[in-house]
């Protein structure tokens, strides 16, 4: 259960709502969820791929260690969360008449990235098969119906011209950033204490 709050929080359905606001504007509540259901699909795949097969797959294809992950990980998502709450969101320009395109960059980097696939090889290693791709389908539904949700009461509340919807999401998506920055830490502090002892740091 703590894996998959893990992964929900690193996932951050409060930064995707905010930064594809954009987008969800832009096309009828129908295309949009449909549209990022298609990404989640995409995405499951690739969690699960690295949550069964992260370790041959970073040892022997991309020949690095996971505490190289980690680290380098670590440092992309505390300057994220750091952009989150100081910048706040920014305006993503997406051509909506390109709807077929649109998928795969809603997938990389709004829900995969370096955490995500960090913590889906955690889930492999920890769980069994079965568990652990029931662990990422679970966090990946849960952050498609929370996208999903909004998405249907943002369109209604737009109609009555509710202004502080968006505000309401961009602080709930900065407080989840300080946890996010948390993860961060944890990540990088995590990877040097694996690398000192993968590569005998220590040893004389």
């Amino acid at each position: 259960m703590d894996k998959l709050i893990f992964l929900i929080v690193i996932l951050n359905p409060f930064s995707q709502v905010i930064y594809l606001d954009g987008l969800i504007s832009s096309l009828t509540g129908r295309a949009f969820v449909k549209l990022h259901f298609k990404a989640t699909m995409l995405c499951v795949g690739v969690l699960i791929l690295f949550g069964l097969l992260g370790d041959p797959i970073m040892k022997n294809v991309f020949q690095v260690s996971l505490s190289s992950l980690q680290i380098f990980g670590g440092i992309i998502i505390m300057y994220v969360a750091h952009k989150y709450i100081t910048a706040g969101p920014s305006e993503n320009l997406f051509d909506s008449k390109q709807i077929a395109e649109l998928a795969p960059k809603i997938s990389m980097p709004y829900i995969i990235g370096p955490g995500s696939i960090w913590i889906s090889i955690l889930i492999g290693r920890e769980y069994q098969p079965h568990m652990a791709i029931a662990i990422i389908c679970g966090a990946l539904a849960i952050n498609s119906l929370f996208v999903a949700i909004y998405t249907i009461v943002y369109k209604k509340l737009k109609t009555h011209h509710i202004p502080f919807v968006g505000k309401f999401f961009t602080i709930l998506m900065r407080t989840n950033a300080l946890f996010i920055g948390a993860i961060a830490i944890e990540m990088i502090l995590k990877g040097i204490s694996t690398a000192v002892i993968d590569f005998g740091i220590l040893k004389r």
